[in-house]
């Protein structure tokens, strides 16, 4: 292993070095051209798009073509093309956090677009500008778009939160501005994206928001880097001085001279080192501390794509990373270094030749074995080259079997940690993610990112791996299947059935609302159909096939759930159509029928609301004659006109006997005859008595308090009152009202149809006992007159009918009523 060590590179005190990951040649990326495109790569492994440099003559072939974006794996694999046709002239591209290609046109309209072709969306920035004016310079980073037209207006859109533009700044048109660059809003005093802008007066502009900005004099600079810490800026000045320093330019950490015009590419490789690439020489210059340097000379067209902790260099032949030695990876592989990491990796190698020396190796580092079974696992996880790092992991688990209390869970993990950045590693997956990548972006945040490439297998393979639940991934998996398949017959059934094979395989709980919804904006709806019904919650069914406009299905829907606002939730629906006359009454009336709930609930809403066109409009097209007629009952009910209310019972009478319900026809006639009894008998009277609104039985009982018995047997003959009804009706109005007389004559005017107990309870009902005992006599039933007796404590006659009866009981019960009735006296007595 020393021949690895001495392809390091020293930059002052500090190594560096270049791991190829890929071979290119023979891949799809190898048919650019480089030096005719401008590019873009996408931070932690991610896609590297390429576009035709309209400043270049480039041939173009059936792989080139002017008005298309090529997206590349840095792999090599060809992911996508874009056709830019629609979006004007494309002045540059970037990518955002979620491997989305931002494409920013000349008249400052962001495009943005899958890696994979499919625009997503677009975001118009010079609506919010002063004036329409074309892009001069625009800057692409993680979350927004910053573009500096030709107004002089700076804006800048955020490009995950939905809000306007910001318009930041005017710069003065004497004013040439030369470069631009970003300091994201995590980094920056402010919280918000703060603009960095070279000017040709020499002098650099910091853009915080509308109103602020501060200006530092320096000579003219072309180009400005920030470092990836977000702490340190780098520019390139006219003369061709290369100058690091801070963002508050208080101290200059390096100034180096160049003595070379202006590079193609300023970009840093971490954060201990700048590269400056001059595309015409193919030069690359790493410079760091103490004007110390590093050339690489190429022999054709690189592109250079930053991260956080070195440089991915892509070239037609390789795809290569170049970055510090890790320090674990520098004391394992160093010549001569006896660092425990390297004593055990040497105690490796002799072991797997058979040398005795290893036990002793290892026995010299007991006491720093674990770091040095650490140090192994880290360094493989750094590794890209898989020989070196399959002899690191074995060289940790040699010195894993010499410890017994060795964390075997540290272990594992490190292992699973490899085995993922393998998989993602691979060329057809193509993202060369570093380990300090994955830890800073966490296991989910690469799973999304898997997600984002469509490696639906893979990120749904590693959640099971990591036991983190896979249900987003076959979820996000369903909506891509829907989003790209292609539009056969039949495609629609065998989609459906793949989902819910896969679903059912799996027993995964996915949102079948969300799949749906996808399918419904795909123009998939009797997939989308399909798919919903098998959701168990009627409150995500609902909505959704409203906006599908199926509405009948809702309807059912929302009443199978009996969950009144989802019912109310159609409704209005169905309400908002109508007022927007995209449906007519009769489509209304047919979504209604034999749906009695819904009927039901618009029927109490219109009433509430005191809507009676709108409820009169429904029941007529409904031919609902009973509720009509119910309705007009309500109005009677309401009104004091006596024309109106006779009128009203009439309309009902006649909706009842369309509905053919003869007895309640009859009960409407009554009551328009009865009204117009009572109004003749208020005009009699001189409305001295209000028999308005009364009762068949109200309006007797009032006529025989006011002694008009005539009348009152004529309304008994009129309305055709039972005889039995009529004697209740008169003997409670003389007992309420203590007409003993009247009562005594009525009950000697004949036999009583409903016998003479009435007559005794009335009275006692009303305290008289007197009355009641005058009525005892003629109850036919002669233990009756006995109980009713021992009630009154007439004992002396209870005990004659018991005589008649000759029954010892009845008597013994007198007898006993009796001595009760003196033990309560003395009581009371006392």
């Amino acid at each position: 292993m020393s021949t690895y060590s001495a392809s390091w590179d020293l930059l002052h005190n500090i190594k560096y070095y270049k791991q190829e990951i890929y071979r290119l040649e023979e891949t799809e990326l190898s048919q650019l051209e480089l030096s005719g495109f401008l590019y873009a790569g996408s931070k932690n492994g991610g896609p590297i798009a390429f576009m035709v440099d309209y400043t270049k003559a480039v041939k173009q072939t059936s792989m080139i073509l002017s008005n298309r974006i090529y997206v590349f794996s840095s792999s090599g694999k060809l992911l996508g093309e874009i056709d830019t046709k629609d979006c004007g002239k494309v002045v540059d591209i970037g990518w955002d956090k979620e491997d989305r290609l931002i494409c920013v046109s000349l008249d400052s309209i962001i495009h943005i677009f899958s890696m994979f072709g499919d625009e997503l969306h677009s975001i118009t920035v010079s609506k919010t500008s002063k004036m329409t004016s074309m892009v001069n310079l625009c800057k692409i980073w993680d979350t927004g778009v910053a573009i500096l037209n030709e107004a002089g207006d700076i804006l800048v859109a955020d490009l995950f939160k939905k809000k306007s533009p910001a318009l930041y700044k005017t710069i003065p048109f004497e004013k040439d501005i030369y470069d631009m660059d970003i300091i994201p809003a995590q980094f920056s005093n402010s919280r918000q994206p703060e603009v960095l802008l070279c000017s040709s007066t020499g002098e650099l502009i910091t853009c915080v928001d509308f109103e602020s900005s501060v200006e530092y004099a320096i000579e003219p600079v072309v180009k400005l880097s920030l470092s990836p810490s977000g702490k340190i800026l780098a520019y390139f000045t006219k003369n061709g001085k290369l100058v690091v320093t801070t963002l508050k330019h208080d101290q200059i950490l390096l100034q180096f001279d160049t003595k070379g015009s202006c590079p193609t590419k300023l970009v840093w490789c971490g954060t201990d080192s700048i590269l400056c690439y001059w595309e015409k020489k193919n030069l690359l210059l790493m410079i760091g501390p103490n004007d110390t340097y590093v050339q690489y000379q190429y022999g054709d067209t690189i592109c250079l794509v930053p991260e956080i902790d070195g440089i991915r260099i892509i070239s037609n032949q390789t795809c290569e990373f170049l970055s510090r030695v890790p320090d674990v990876i520098e004391s394992i592989f160093e010549i001569g270094s006896d660092s425990p990491g390297a004593m055990l990796f040497e105690a490796n190698q002799c072991f797997e030749q058979m040398d005795s020396r290893a036990d002793k190796i290892i026995r010299v580092i007991k006491s720093d074995l674990s770091q040095a079974i650490k140090d192994c696992l880290i360094a493989a996880i750094s590794e890209f080259d898989l020989e070196r790092q399959n002899l690191l992991i074995k060289a940790a688990n040699l010195g894993k079997t010499y410890l017994r209390e060795f964390d075997h869970g540290y272990f594992a993990e490190k292992i699973k940690e490899i085995r993922i950045l393998n998989q993602i590693r691979v060329y057809l997956v193509g993202i060369p993610m570093t380990y300090n990548e994955y830890k800073k972006i966490g296991i989910r945040n690469l799973i999304k990112k898997l997600l984002n490439h469509r490696n639906h297998l893979l990120a749904y393979e590693i959640t099971r791996y990591l036991k983190l639940g896979s249900d987003k991934v076959l979820e996000r998996w369903a909506c891509d299947k829907i989003r790209y398949s292609e539009r056969q017959a039949d495609e629609d059934e065998n989609i459906h059935d793949q989902i819910m094979k896969k679903i059912k395989q799996t027993k995964s709980k996915v949102s079948y609302v969300k799949i749906a919804t996808v399918a419904r904006d795909a123009g998939r709806k009797k997939l989308a159909i399909k798919l919903i019904i098998h959701d168990p919650r009627s409150s995500n069914q609902v909505p959704l096939l409203i906006s599908m406009n199926k509405i009948e299905m809702a309807l059912d829907e929302a009443i199978n759930s009996r969950d009144d606002d989802l019912i109310y939730l159609v409704l209005f629906h169905l309400l908002n159509e109508l007022k927007s006359l995209s449906i007519t009454e009769k489509d209304l009336f047919s979504k209604l029928k034999n749906r009695e709930k819904a009927i039901e609930l618009l029927i109490l809403y219109w009433k509430k609301n005191n809507d009676e066109k709108h409820l009169q409009m429904l029941l007529e097209g409904l031919e609902r004659h009973r509720d009509i007629a119910a309705l007009n009952i309500e109005k009677v009910l309401e009104s004091d006109k006596i024309d109106f209310k006779t009128n009203t019972l009439k309309r009902a009478s006649g909706k009842f006997e369309q509905d053919k319900n003869v007895f309640y026809k009859q009960m409407c006639e009554q009551q328009s005859k009865l009204i117009m009894v009572q109004h003749e008998l208020e005009l009699k009277k001189k409305r001295s008595i209000d028999f308005f609104g009364k009762s068949v039985n109200e309006t007797i009982s009032l006529l025989l308090q006011n002694r008009d018995q005539k009348t009152a047997y004529k309304i008994k003959k009129q309305f055709k009152v039972s005889d039995k009804r009529y004697w209740w009706i008169v003997i409670s109005t003389y007992a309420k009202n203590r007409m003993w007389e009247n009562l005594s004559l009525f009950a000697e005017s004949k036999n009583s149809p409903i016998g003479y107990e009435p007559f005794v309870r009335v009275c006692l009902n009303q305290l008289s006992k007197k009355e009641a005992a005058r009525y005892i006599p003629r109850i036919k039933n002669m233990k009756k007159r006995v109980d009713f007796y021992i009630q009154l404590e007439m004992f002396r006659q209870a005990s004659d009918v018991a005589g008649q009866l000759k029954d010892d009981n009845i008597l013994k019960q007198i007898q006993e009523a009796k001595e009760i009735s003196k033990k309560l006296k003395k009581k009371q007595y006392k």
